[in-house]
């Protein structure tokens, strides 16, 4: 959920990567857990500084003090940021939105950005998007980024919602997204499970029951789709395959990307 992001590596590292967890698990196990949970759950803050006319509020949660921001006025539009993620990253397409007379509502979520919290995990999230839910009026439209569009799907807020939402690189099948960099970097899969399990425990949550997909087949409401070819992060052929058995309206960019997409025009285009 972390730096175990990090792409296929070499044999040789991956040996070295294998053997170095697996020996601290015996040698260290306390230790090994606490390194698994710099690995897997602590995001990358990004920490960028928003313009003062940009308004600023807090929403406290179970999860600590969130921060959320506001730009615009009229129908509110929320925008939901993926793992290492943040509000900033929506603010051009804010900026966007507003000239259209939209009011774009973003926040950090638990332990991102200038959010409260060291440690974060998808359900985390879940919980840090339900609570802060609570204190807006329901959006006519909301947009995803990554992760962001599986924090989404498994709220419980999410479950009332029949209007329109957008996707933008999403991340459906998280807890594959997972395994799958534990098995291409040789991380202990040992340490592994037991954070989940951890994760599991202490949020009452199981991170491998959190599948996107089947939630958005079941949304009743208008959905939008826009991902990149080029897209290393999140695979195209997951979203492509929500569109064909949802209906959803798929819009494929060529060259931005995972983060670039943000900055797309295509993005506001689509949304309204």
């Amino acid at each position: 959920m972390s730096s175990i992001y990090f792409g296929k590596q070499s044999s040789v590292k991956k040996t070295l990567i294998s053997m170095f967890s697996k020996s601290l698990r015996v040698i260290a196990p306390n230790i090994a857990m606490k390194l698994a949970r710099k690995v897997l759950l602590v995001p990358n803050k990004r920490l960028n500084k928003w313009p003062n006319h940009v308004e600023k509020f807090t929403v406290p949660t179970r999860h600590g003090d969130m921060q959320a921001y506001k730009y615009g006025e009229g129908k509110s539009i929320w925008l939901i940021h993926g793992w290492s993620g943040s509000g900033y990253q929506f603010w051009p397409l804010m900026q966007k939105l507003a000239e259209k007379g939209f009011c774009a509502i973003t926040f950090d979520l638990a332990a991102h950005g200038y959010s409260e919290g060291k440690y974060s995990s998808l359900p985390k999230m879940i919980q840090s998007l339900d609570d802060i839910s609570q204190t807006l009026f329901e959006p006519s439209l909301v947009i995803t980024h990554s992760m962001g569009a599986s924090v989404l799907a498994n709220s419980q807020w999410f479950k009332k919602y029949e209007r329109d939402v957008m996707l933008i690189a999403p991340l459906l099948e998280t807890y594959n997204l997972l395994q799958s960099a534990v098995d291409n970097t040789g991380f202990d899969q040992v340490l592994f499970d037991n954070i989940i399990e951890e994760v599991r425990k202490k949020e009452n949550m199981h991170v491998p029951n959190l599948n996107a997909i089947p939630l958005f087949k079941a949304f009743s409401g208008n959905l939008k789709i826009i991902h990149d070819m080029t897209d290393k992060f999140a695979p195209l052929y997951v979203s492509k395959v929500l569109a064909k058995e949802t209906g959803a309206q798929l819009h494929i960019t060529d060259k931005l990307g995972h983060g670039r997409i943000l900055r797309s025009q295509s993005i506001s285009d689509m949304a309204v």
